[in-house]
C-alpha cells in the first residue's frame, strides 16, 4: 500500500454534520479531506419520509435541500471524495482506509449518521412489495387497501394519516402505551375515522409468501393475539447510529451513539463527533449543520494545543 498523506482532520461522512464541518475547516486554513461512501452528498436525507420544512434556509423540500448542500460541498473540490467508504480506522495510529485508499489523520469527525432499524426477513419491497419502510412513493400502490402501520413516532403517525387520506383503512400497532409523535399529530391520528390505533401491541409475523396475507399481532401486557388482515405493512421500527466503526475504541451511551462533551469531544482525544450519530442526538437537519460548524472549531483549538 502507498504512503499515506496526512491530513489536520479526516471527516467520515458527507451528511449535514460532514459537510457543514468540513467547509468550515477548509475556511478557517485546515487541511481537511472528506470521505463518504455514496455517490452523493446528503446522508439520510433521502430517507426523510416526509418534506423538510424546518430548515430556514431550504423551504422548498428534500430535494432542494440536497441540491443546496452538494452546491455548496463544490467549494471542497478534491477535498470531498464520494463513493469512498471508511472500512477501517485506528485513532490510535490516526489510520484511516477506504478499501485499497489510506491516509492518516491529526484528528477525525465521525460524521455517519444513523440507519433506519430493519426486520432481517422483512427488507424493503419483501412480499410482493407489500412491505415497505417509506410510504410515500407507494401510497397509490397501496391506497384503498387495509394497511397496518407499525411505530408510535411522528413518521409511523404520519403515514398512517397519509394512507387514510388515501382511503385505507389503517391499523396503527405501537409498543408504547401511548403514541410519542408530536401532540399536534395525535389529535389528527385521534380524530380520523379510518385509524385504528392498537398501543401496547407488537408485531409478532408477517403471514404470506409472494403476497402479503395478514400479520399476527400480540398484547405485551395481556398476551393475548390478533391477526390482521391487511395488504400492506408501513415498518417504522426507528433508528440506530453507524457506530461499527469505533464501536471498540470510542465510549457509547445507552442508545448506542457516541458520547460527546459540550465540545463534540469524544473519549478518544483524536475524535469528534456530530450529528445525528451522536448519543441523544435531536436529530433535526439544522441540529447537524450547527454541530458540524462547532465540531470545526473544537478540532481546530485540539490542532492548535498539540505540538
Amino acid at each position: 500500500m502507498p504512503s499515506a498523506a496526512l491530513h489536520d482532520v479526516v471527516v467520515i461522512g458527507a451528511g449535514a454534520a460532514g459537510v457543514s464541518a468540513a467547509i468550515e475547516c477548509a475556511d478557517i486554513q485546515l487541511d481537511v479531506l472528506v470521505l463518504e461512501g455514496a455517490a452523493t452528498v446528503g446522508g439520510q436525507i433521502d430517507q426523510i419520509p416526509h418534506s423538510v420544512r424546518n430548515v430556514a434556509v431550504a423551504p422548498d423540500g428534500n430535494d432542494s435541500l440536497v441540491d443546496a448542500l452538494t452546491r455548496h460541498a463544490s467549494i471542497l473540490g478534491d477535498r470531498l471524495q464520494l463513493g469512498r467508504t471508511v472500512t477501517r480506522l485506528d485513532l490510535d495510529a490516526g489510520i484511516v482506509e477506504a478499501g485499497t485508499y489510506r491516509c492518516q489523520a491529526r484528528s477525525v469527525l465521525v460524521a455517519t449518521g444513523s440507519r433506519r432499524r430493519e426486520l432481517d426477513n422483512a427488507p424493503e419491497g419483501s412480499y410482493g412489495g407489500d412491505v415497505t419502510y417509506l410510504v410515500e412513493p407507494h401510497l397509490a400502490r397501496f391506497a384503498g387497501r387495509p394497511m397496518a402501520v407499525i411505530g408510535g413516532g411522528d413518521s409511523a403517525a404520519l403515514d398512517a394519516l397519509a394512507l387514510a387520506t388515501e382511503g385505507s383503512m389503517v391499523t396503527l400497532v405501537h409498543r408504547s402505551p401511548h403514541l410519542t409523535a408530536r401532540g399536534d399529530v395525535v389529535e389528527r391520528v385521534r380524530s380520523e375515522d379510518r385509524i385504528t390505533e392498537l398501543a401496547g401491541w407488537t408485531l409478532d409475523m408477517m403471514i404470506g409468501s409472494d403476497q402479503l396475507q395478514g400479520v399476527e399481532v400480540s398484547d405485551r401486557t395481556t398476551g393475548d393475539h390478533r391477526r390482521l388482515d391487511v395488504g400492506g405493512v408501513v415498518l417504522k421500527l426507528g433508528r440506530e447510529q453507524r457506530v461499527d466503526l469505533v464501536r471498540d475504541q470510542l465510549n457509547l451511551g445507552r442508545r448506542g451513539g457516541i458520547e460527546v462533551d459540550a465540545a463534540l469531544r469524544t473519549s478518544h482525544p483524536r475524535a469528534f463527533a456530530a450529528g445525528d450519530v451522536v448519543e441523544g442526538a435531536y436529530e433535526r437537519i439544522a441540529t447537524a449543520i450547527g454541530q458540524g460548524s462547532l465540531a470545526a472549531h473544537s478540532i481546530l483549538a485540539f490542532l492548535e494545543a498539540r505540538p
